[in-house]
Protein backbone atom coordinates (compact mmCIF):
# COMPACT_ATOMS: atom_id res chain seq x y z
CA UNK A 1 0.00 0.00 0.00
CA UNK A 2 1.46 3.38 -1.28
CA UNK A 3 1.68 6.36 1.35
CA UNK A 4 -0.65 9.54 0.65
CA UNK A 5 1.41 12.50 0.48
CA UNK A 6 1.22 14.85 3.16
CA UNK A 7 -1.41 17.72 3.13
CA UNK A 8 -0.52 21.20 1.41
CA UNK A 9 -1.32 24.37 4.11
CA UNK A 10 -2.01 27.73 2.67
CA UNK A 11 -1.75 31.38 4.22
CA UNK A 12 -3.62 33.52 2.44
CA UNK A 13 -1.69 36.51 2.90
CA UNK A 14 -2.46 39.97 1.97
CA UNK A 15 -2.90 41.27 5.05
CA UNK A 16 -2.62 44.73 4.16
CA UNK A 17 -5.60 45.63 1.74
CA UNK A 18 -7.81 43.26 3.69
CA UNK A 19 -6.64 45.79 6.80
CA UNK A 20 -7.37 48.77 4.78
CA UNK A 21 -10.58 47.41 3.76
CA UNK A 22 -11.64 46.97 7.60
CA UNK A 23 -10.31 50.44 8.22
CA UNK A 24 -11.80 52.45 5.30
CA UNK A 25 -15.63 50.07 6.04
CA UNK A 26 -15.11 51.29 10.06
CA UNK A 27 -14.59 54.71 7.99
CA UNK A 28 -17.66 54.63 6.22
CA UNK A 29 -19.53 53.76 8.71
CA UNK A 30 -18.42 56.32 10.85
CA UNK A 31 -19.15 58.94 9.04
CA UNK A 32 -22.61 57.89 7.95
CA UNK A 33 -23.20 57.28 11.84
CA UNK A 34 -22.64 60.69 12.23
CA UNK A 35 -24.94 62.31 9.52
CA UNK A 36 -28.05 60.06 10.96
CA UNK A 37 -27.47 59.93 14.43
CA UNK A 38 -29.18 63.45 15.30
CA UNK A 39 -32.31 62.07 13.40
CA UNK A 40 -31.84 58.54 15.63
CA UNK A 41 -31.64 60.44 18.49
CA UNK A 42 -34.25 62.43 17.95
CA UNK A 43 -37.12 59.40 16.73
CA UNK A 44 -35.56 57.59 19.50
CA UNK A 45 -35.78 60.39 22.44
CA UNK A 46 -37.64 63.40 20.59
CA UNK A 47 -40.88 64.11 20.74
CA UNK A 48 -43.83 63.86 18.00
CA UNK A 49 -45.81 66.87 16.85
CA UNK A 50 -47.98 67.48 13.38
CA UNK A 51 -46.37 70.60 11.35
CA UNK A 52 -48.90 72.17 9.34
CA UNK A 53 -47.38 73.85 5.72
CA UNK A 54 -46.79 77.53 6.46
CA UNK A 55 -45.32 79.06 2.99
CA UNK A 56 -43.12 78.46 0.46
CA UNK A 57 -39.82 79.49 -0.20
CA UNK A 58 -38.18 80.47 -3.51
CA UNK A 59 -34.55 80.94 -3.74
CA UNK A 60 -32.01 81.78 -6.02
CA UNK A 61 -27.95 82.43 -5.31
CA UNK A 62 -27.57 86.08 -5.79
CA UNK A 63 -31.26 87.16 -5.28
CA UNK A 64 -33.75 88.12 -2.78
CA UNK A 65 -36.18 85.04 -1.34
CA UNK A 66 -39.67 85.48 -2.28
CA UNK A 67 -41.73 83.82 0.31
CA UNK A 68 -44.84 82.07 -1.40
CA UNK A 69 -47.92 82.23 1.00
CA UNK A 70 -50.43 79.91 -0.80
CA UNK A 71 -50.84 77.45 -3.97
CA UNK A 72 -51.51 79.95 -6.50
CA UNK A 73 -48.74 82.28 -5.86
CA UNK A 74 -46.81 78.80 -6.01
CA UNK A 75 -48.52 77.88 -9.22
CA UNK A 76 -47.63 81.65 -10.79
CA UNK A 77 -44.20 81.14 -9.55
CA UNK A 78 -43.30 77.63 -10.98
CA UNK A 79 -40.65 77.20 -12.86
CA UNK A 80 -40.18 74.74 -15.64
CA UNK A 81 -37.03 75.15 -17.33
CA UNK A 82 -34.74 76.81 -14.61
CA UNK A 83 -33.16 74.17 -12.12
CA UNK A 84 -30.90 77.18 -10.38
CA UNK A 85 -34.26 77.66 -8.44
CA UNK A 86 -34.49 75.87 -5.32
CA UNK A 87 -38.16 75.57 -3.20
CA UNK A 88 -38.42 74.81 0.29
CA UNK A 89 -41.30 74.20 2.15
CA UNK A 90 -41.62 76.65 5.97
CA UNK A 91 -43.72 74.34 8.61
CA UNK A 92 -44.89 75.49 11.84
CA UNK A 93 -45.94 73.40 14.71
CA UNK A 94 -46.21 73.34 18.45
CA UNK A 95 -44.66 72.27 21.11
CA UNK A 96 -46.38 70.44 24.54
CA UNK A 97 -45.93 74.12 26.35
CA UNK A 98 -48.13 75.86 23.05
CA UNK A 99 -44.63 77.80 21.49
CA UNK A 100 -45.40 77.68 17.91
CA UNK A 101 -42.09 76.65 16.29
CA UNK A 102 -41.63 77.00 12.25
CA UNK A 103 -38.91 75.40 10.51
CA UNK A 104 -37.95 74.53 7.18
CA UNK A 105 -37.99 71.04 5.63
CA UNK A 106 -34.22 69.75 5.37
CA UNK A 107 -34.91 69.12 1.42
CA UNK A 108 -35.43 71.73 -1.00
CA UNK A 109 -37.08 70.75 -4.80
CA UNK A 110 -36.42 72.34 -7.93
CA UNK A 111 -39.21 73.12 -10.15
CA UNK A 112 -41.71 72.93 -7.73
CA UNK A 113 -41.92 72.60 -3.55
CA UNK A 114 -41.84 69.53 -2.43
CA UNK A 115 -45.07 69.55 -0.62
CA UNK A 116 -47.97 71.82 -1.39
CA UNK A 117 -49.75 74.20 0.98
CA UNK A 118 -53.26 72.71 0.82
CA UNK A 119 -54.06 69.18 0.91
CA UNK A 120 -56.84 67.67 -1.78
CA UNK A 121 -59.86 68.58 0.90
CA UNK A 122 -58.25 72.42 1.29
CA UNK A 123 -56.86 71.75 4.80
CA UNK A 124 -53.05 73.05 5.12
CA UNK A 125 -51.06 70.45 4.38
CA UNK A 126 -49.31 68.17 7.32
CA UNK A 127 -46.16 66.26 8.03
CA UNK A 128 -45.24 64.42 11.20
CA UNK A 129 -42.27 66.06 12.80
CA UNK A 130 -39.86 65.14 16.17
CA UNK A 131 -38.35 67.58 18.20
CA UNK A 132 -35.71 68.25 20.93
CA UNK A 133 -37.55 69.48 23.92
CA UNK A 134 -34.41 71.05 24.85
CA UNK A 135 -34.15 72.67 21.45
CA UNK A 136 -37.53 72.47 19.65
CA UNK A 137 -35.75 73.97 16.49
CA UNK A 138 -34.25 70.51 15.89
CA UNK A 139 -36.58 68.94 14.45
CA UNK A 140 -36.21 65.21 11.89
CA UNK A 141 -38.67 64.89 8.82
CA UNK A 142 -39.05 60.92 8.74
CA UNK A 143 -41.33 60.59 5.99
CA UNK A 144 -38.94 62.60 4.03
CA UNK A 145 -36.32 59.64 2.67
CA UNK A 146 -33.27 61.46 1.84
CA UNK A 147 -33.39 62.33 4.61
CA UNK A 148 -32.25 59.48 6.11
CA UNK A 149 -31.62 56.85 3.06
CA UNK A 150 -27.94 57.99 2.00
CA UNK A 151 -26.24 58.16 5.41
CA UNK A 152 -28.05 54.93 6.33
CA UNK A 153 -26.88 53.18 3.36
CA UNK A 154 -23.70 54.66 3.73
CA UNK A 155 -23.08 53.54 7.58
CA UNK A 156 -24.34 49.76 6.19
CA UNK A 157 -22.10 49.38 3.71
CA UNK A 158 -19.32 50.35 6.03
CA UNK A 159 -20.20 48.33 8.51
CA UNK A 160 -20.57 45.30 6.41
CA UNK A 161 -17.15 46.47 4.72
CA UNK A 162 -15.74 46.33 8.19
CA UNK A 163 -17.06 43.28 9.19
CA UNK A 164 -15.78 41.23 5.76
CA UNK A 165 -12.56 43.03 5.98
CA UNK A 166 -12.28 41.93 9.33
CA UNK A 167 -12.89 38.45 8.93
CA UNK A 168 -10.61 38.20 6.02
CA UNK A 169 -7.72 39.79 7.99
CA UNK A 170 -7.92 37.40 11.05
CA UNK A 171 -7.80 34.32 8.45
CA UNK A 172 -4.95 36.11 6.65
CA UNK A 173 -2.31 34.97 8.50
CA UNK A 174 -3.70 31.77 9.77
CA UNK A 175 -2.21 28.14 8.32
CA UNK A 176 -5.45 26.26 6.58
CA UNK A 177 -4.33 22.75 5.81
CA UNK A 178 -5.89 21.55 2.30
CA UNK A 179 -7.38 18.38 2.12
CA UNK A 180 -5.50 15.78 0.61
CA UNK A 181 -6.56 14.92 -3.28
CA UNK A 182 -5.19 11.33 -4.16
CA UNK A 183 -3.49 10.89 -7.86
CA UNK A 184 -5.37 9.25 -10.56
CA UNK A 185 -2.76 6.90 -10.71
CA UNK A 186 -2.12 6.53 -6.85
CA UNK A 187 -3.16 2.60 -5.56
CA UNK A 188 -6.19 1.88 -4.28
CA UNK A 189 -6.72 2.29 -0.63
CA UNK A 190 -7.52 -1.04 0.58
CA UNK A 191 -4.08 -2.19 -1.66
CA UNK A 192 -5.62 -4.33 -4.32
CA UNK A 193 -4.22 -4.54 -7.95
CA UNK A 194 -6.34 -3.85 -11.02
CA UNK A 195 -6.24 -7.75 -12.77
CA UNK A 196 -4.45 -7.20 -16.33
CA UNK A 197 -6.29 -9.12 -19.16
Amino acid sequence: MSENPPAGIYTPGYAWPKRLMALGGLALFVLGFWQIHTPLRLLAFGTRATAEALDVVKSKPGLPDLVLHDDAQVQAHAETHDRSYVFWNDFQFHTTDGQAVTVRAPVGSQLKPLYALLDPDGLPTTDVVYYDSHDPGTVVFPRIISTWFAPGAMAFVGLLAFMIGSVLLYWSDKPIVLPHVPSSNSAPEDGSEELSS
